[in-house]
Formats: structure tokens, sequence, C-alpha cells
């Protein structure tokens, strides 16, 4: 090319020409890779102007749609019963359970019955009976201590004192049902079968004939016979119905326990800032401690491991209407099994319940007997109320007395078999008798010793 443009005759146009080649091939030199990197080689080749149809990518499956979830159960629990349970205090308790839709969490927080327990108790009311066939299953030898029970039983009736006692019973329920530590227990609510007012038709002797178990009472003492005491359950009270006036100077054990209690509640009376509730307690409980003290000073009482005594409902024995039933005071026999204990009417209690003696009597009727264990589970005992036989004025026990006593109202009832127990007086220091002088049941022996064989 060199030599074709050295013979150019317009040597300019040919430097033009140059410059112009030289710049394509430059131009064509920086194009060239992209050139390449832009262009592939198709291992088909198809005559031009055919149109080939784009092939269609091979069509992928859709996922499964995904199955809706079972809806989550409703959070109600249908009405059911559940376990039936039995309380401290031996009631049966059936539970039912129930939940429903409602409102809001906030709104259900505001209406109490949104969340509430209903009580409802149930009780049957026992009926008394009135036969010897009834109280023979409880007392097979009943008819066999007292023989003229089926004569007595032939005009006997139920007392009113049954149906008042009951009521009281189901009026405690009633006031105490949202109180379940303070309901009546299953015990001491089937605590008495039977309340019976007999008379024997030939000396016209009459009694009350109740047939109850029998629970512990340890209140009781007298200073005068017993200087020490222990109190020895929790309820313990130095106090009984029955009393009469101290006859030495010696202090009751209890005063001074009293005394220091007195002090006590003077002082918690100087507490600031006392509600007026509080205030009323602590003044009621003064006056009450200030006349306690004073009894304890003049008066002696029975002692629960020394004397043997009963406890009647209190209603029993200060009736607001008519004449009571039985007076402190008066003599009772007590009947279990074959064996008789005579006693008195020594002390009044709660006004719903039935059934209790002192600590002595039913020790004598069950050794294991205490303050925490009942002589008596059972409605196995009679017991023999004989009313308006109280002696007055009221003095130290005699143990001698009330069974010469005892003895002798049995009589007037037609009499008795079985063993009228004597009970020594604990509070005397035993005598030895010589080797040659025999014991007997009973103070007043008809005989010394064995009949003379001739």
């Amino acid at each position: 090319m060199s030599s074709r443009l050295a013979k150019c005759p317009h040597p300019g146009l040919a430097a033009r020409v140059c410059a112009k080649l030289l710049r394509g091939v430059i131009l064509l030199f920086c194009l060239s890779p992209l050139l390449w990197s832009g262009c592939k080689k198709s291992d088909n080749v198809e005559p031009t102007g055919a149109t080939q149809p784009t092939p269609e990518a091979p069509e992928t499956p859709s996922p499964p749609e995904p199955t809706p979830a079972a809806p989550l159960p409703l959070l109600t629990i249908p009405y059911k019963k559940l376990d039936t349970a039995r309380l401290f205090n031996g009631i049966q308790v059936k539970t039912t359970f129930s939940a429903e839709f409602g409102g809001t969490a906030t709104t259900e927080r505001q209406d109490p019955s949104s969340y509430e327990l209903d009580v409802q108790l149930r009780v049957r009311v026992p009926k008394p009976h009135q036969s010897v066939a009834e109280l023979q299953k409880l007392n097979p030898e009943l008819s066999r201590v007292l023989p003229d029970l089926e004569l007595l039983l032939q005009s006997a009736k139920v007392s009113p004192l049954y149906e008042e006692l009951y009521d009281r019973k189901v009026a405690s329920l009633q006031t105490n049902l949202t109180r379940l530590d303070a309901l009546l227990s299953r015990h001491n609510f089937f605590d008495i079968e039977t309340i019976l007012e007999v008379e024997s038709p030939v000396t016209h002797r009459k009694a009350l004939l109740l047939q109850s178990d029998m629970d512990v009472d340890t209140d009781g003492s007298d200073g005068d016979r017993v200087s020490t005491l222990d109190p020895i359950s929790s309820t313990f009270q130095p106090f009984t119905s029955y009393r009469w006036p101290k006859r030495t100077q010696k202090p009751n054990p209890f005063l001074a326990v009293w005394e220091k209690r007195l002090k006590d509640t003077d002082k918690d009376l100087g507490t600031p800032n006392l509600t007026p509730v509080r205030l009323k307690e602590l003044q009621e409980l003064k006056g009450n401690l200030k006349q306690q003290i004073i009894d304890l000073k003049k008066q002696s009482f029975l002692v629960g491991n020394i004397d043997p005594y009963v406890v009647l409902p209190l209603p029993m024995v200060a009736r607001k209407d008519g004449q009571p039933a039985a007076r402190i005071g008066d003599f009772c026999v007590i009947i279990h099994g074959n064996k008789l204990w005579p006693c008195i009417i020594g002390d009044a209690g709660p006004s719903y319940k039935m059934g209790e003696a002192s600590l002595r009597l039913c020790r004598e009727m069950n050794s294991r007997a205490s303050s925490n264990a009942r002589a008596e589970s059972d409605l196995k005992v009679t017991y023999l109320v004989f009313p308006g036989t109280a002696e007055a004025p009221r003095a130290v026990p005699s143990l001698e007395k009330w069974w010469l006593r005892c003895d002798a109202l049995l009589g007037e009832l037609g009499g008795y078999r079985g063993e009228l127990t004597f009970l020594d007086d604990l509070t005397k220091p035993k005598s030895t008798p010589p080797p040659w002088e025999p014991t007997f049941i009973g103070p007043c022996p008809d005989f010394y010793g064995p009949p003379s064989p001739w």
C-alpha cells in the first residue's frame, strides 16, 4: 500500500486516508473484546429467515396448599361431678365444676359472679326412737340392768328437748355456713339417739332417758381440795356451773394466771390507735376477767379429773321458756353395758352438743379416755337424769352420799341389776384396810364376810 501511496499524485490526500485507516484499526481493536464476549456460538445453526419457537421451560409443580390446622378446642369444661372428699369435721363434700365463655378479662374481673363458689349444705335430721328393741340394739344389757324398762317405755314420750336440740343444731349450721372451720362436725350433729320422758307407774318417779355418746370435760378447780392442777386441754376453764363457797384460805391454783391475764389486758387497752371493735373486745374481756377473779377467790368448783359429773346443754338447765328440764346438781346415773355410775349434773355446755362427762367418769368407763380421746364414740351410753333432785345448799362433793342417793332413785324407778360402782374420793389419802377386813361395792354393806356355814 505504501508504494501505491507513494505514487499518488496528491500526497496530502494520501496522508488523510492513512490516518482514517489507522483510526479504524484502533477502533476495531478496542471493540473486539466486547464483540467476542457478547456473541455465543450456536450449536444448531438454523437457516436464515427461519423462526424457531422459544422452548418452554419445564413446568415446575406448585407446592400443595397447606391443609388448614384443626381449630383449637374450646376452653370450656363441661359440667361434671368431681371426686367426693371429706372435710376434717366429717362433712361429706361433693364438688361440681363448670366453665363458660364470658366477656373480656377486664369486664369479668369486675363481676363477682364470674368467679364464685356456691355452698349448699344438706343434712338429714334424725328421728328419735322409743322402743325397747331399738335401745337393745345399742346396749343389749339395758333391759336386764333396768328390769322395768319395758314398763317404763309403755307410757314414755319423746321429750320436746329433742326437737329443741336439733333446732339449735340446724341454726348453728346456718349461722356458720360461710365458715367451714366452724361448722358443727358430723359426730356432734348426730350425737343423740333419743330423749325420753319416763315415769314409774308405781312410784311416779320421773326421769329423762338420754341415749348418747360420751365426750370428755376437763374443767374445774378447787384450791381447798387440790392445791396444784395443770390445764390438760386447750379449752380448759377453772370453773364449773356447780360451785360452793370456799372453806379455807388456800388460793385457787389458777388465781395467779387470771390476775396476770387481767394485767396484760390493761396493758393492751393502753395501746394507741385501737380500732373500735378491738377496744370493745378488750373492755368486755377485762370485765369478764374481773368477775372470774372474784369467783376464784370466793368459790370452789368441781374438778374434772376427780369428781364424777355430767355436762348438759345450757338451754336444758336454764330454759328461758318454762321450767328447765334439769338443774345443776340434779342426780344422774350413767349406764354402759352392765355397769352403772352415780354422778350429778355438774356443768352446762354448748347449746347444740349432747353427751359429755367429767374426765374422772370417762376414765372409769374407758381407761384410755383423755382430753383428746372419747370414752365412747358410739351412741351406747344411757343417761338417766332425775329432775328436781338437787340438794341445797350446794356443798363439797360427798361421793358416798351421791352413791346412796342414786341407789335410792334407781329403786324408785323399778330397781336395777348390775354393778352401781362406788367411786373413791381421790382427794383423801387412801387408808390400807387390815387384811382381815373385807371390801365391798357400795358404802353400806348388809353383812361382813361370807355367810356362816352353820
